[in-house]
């Protein structure tokens, strides 16, 4: 009996969660400013989450592949980075920006993956020839690639 008095004083105390629909829809632009605000707050993995929410209700949305991106790099997750600038440079085509590009340079610097930069940055520049950052990261891992010499003749 002192058991189900227990339980009925401890389920009495727990606070009832409400759950409420959102005042906003999950729209894009709403799914961007929850983030920013998270991320200000320092909620990073509830901006994760959110960004991956948005991914599964927003699959091809430009806008939310940018956020998640973004998101990724702020946590440093580079291979998840990685695979949405992937998926936005595919969705993009054509026309790709030069931001798109510049951090898929860097995403793939961070892992590392210089050549694959490399190639990159090269890309981009035939796109952007006149774009500082683009040349700048072209410049900084020119070096870090070597050549083989076998190849060079």
């Amino acid at each position: 009996m002192q058991s189900k008095a227990r339980h009925s004083e401890a389920r009495q105390s727990q606070p009832d969660l409400v759950v409420q629909a959102p005042e906003k829809p999950l729209d894009p632009e709403t799914i961007r400013e929850t983030v920013s605000v998270l991320i200000a707050q320092g909620e990073l993995a509830m901006a994760s989450e959110m960004t991956d929410l948005a991914r599964v209700i927003h699959p091809n949305n430009e806008s939310v592949l940018v956020m998640s991106a973004l998101v990724a790099e702020v946590a440093q997750d580079w291979y998840k980075a990685h695979a949405l600038l992937t998926r936005l440079h595919h969705l993009q085509g054509a026309s790709i920006t030069a931001e798109t590009y510049r951090h898929e340079i860097r995403v793939l610097r961070c892992l590392g993956s210089h050549a694959k930069a490399l190639n990159l940055a090269q890309d981009a520049l035939i796109k952007f020839p006149t774009d500082e950052v683009l040349i700048e990261e072209h410049a900084a891992l020119a070096p870090l690639v070597r050549t083989p010499i076998a190849s060079l003749g």
